[in-house]
């Protein structure tokens, strides 16, 4: 609220140009947070066997961070692979098939010899063209097999909760042996701060002197010297009740020095690096 009052107290006085020839030298304040936060939930429903983090453990994107119960589904996809791998019937709707096509085959030559009849061509066809979609049938029930075990595979996958981004885990919604719902599916809260953001409310007279990708320097709580920074995104829409933009900068920090929720300074008054 403090930082909100300031930046309309500087739009007043810039409106009404009570800053004389130094209205730029304008210094405004935020907070520094962190650049992604991501709640991370569960895709399937079901009982927590196991959480393999805590709060404040760093963690990589793809790393297993929670397990829900999924013995039930190791034994279907066991029994699936066993289905899917079962060929005895596939090889057996082959070998009629070449059965039937050998015979078609034999009759039609005995045919063009005056040695079988018409009836006789035309039912040895009947019996390969039914062999054939025999065949055909026990492929598609293959497939079916084969796609039954990818789908119980991808539940299995999806009852692995695991970190979306590189960053620390700041809080555990739940612990192992609670129910994850649909309602409720949020397991924990991840953060990335090897980079911060900094979101501050830019009187609008200033706007024109910003632009996205530019370079410029903040100050943060518990530093006495000026941070990197870059202008990462500029608002297209102004805010009526400030006249203020908003205007995101991007801080990188790579060893960790810089706190998340501290004070951060900009002073559009100094010239960009």
């Amino acid at each position: 609220m403090q930082s909100t009052k300031t930046v309309r107290l500087v739009a007043m006085l810039l409106t009404f140009g009570l800053f004389g020839s130094n209205a730029n030298a304008v210094e405004i304040e935020t907070f520094t947070q962190p650049y992604r936060s991501v709640d991370v939930p569960a895709a399937e429903m079901g009982v927590l066997t196991s959480v393999l983090v805590e709060e404040g453990t760093p963690v990589r994107s793809g790393q297993l961070l929670a397990q829900i119960d999924d013995r039930v589904l190791k034994s279907s996809l066991e029994i699936a692979e066993a289905a899917m791998r079962a060929t005895s019937s596939r090889r057996a709707a082959e070998a009629e098939v070449a059965l039937s096509e050998e015979q078609r085959q034999s009759y039609r030559e005995l045919l063009r010899d005056g040695n079988a009849t018409q009836r006789e061509v035309d039912r040895a066809e009947t019996n390969y063209q039914q062999a054939t979609a025999r065949l055909q049938t026990v492929r598609e029930e293959l497939e079916m097999r084969e796609l039954e075990y990818k789908r119980i595979s991808v539940q299995l996958a999806h009852r692995r909760i695991e970190s979306p981004i590189d960053g620390v885990v700041v809080r555990i919604e739940k612990e192992a042996g609670e129910f994850v719902s649909p309602t409720d599916p949020i397991v924990m809260k991840v953060v990335q701060l090897d980079r911060l953001r900094a979101i501050f409310s830019v009187p609008v007279s200033l706007i024109g002197t910003l632009e996205k990708n530019q370079r410029t320097q903040v100050r943060v709580s518990g530093s006495d010297q000026p941070i990197e920074a870059t202008i990462e995104t500029i608002s297209p829409v102004v805010d009526a009740e400030s006249a203020s933009v908003r205007v995101s900068v991007r801080i990188e920090n790579p060893q960790g020095r810089i706190l998340s929720g501290v004070i951060c300074r900009w002073d559009l008054g100094a010239d960009p690096t």
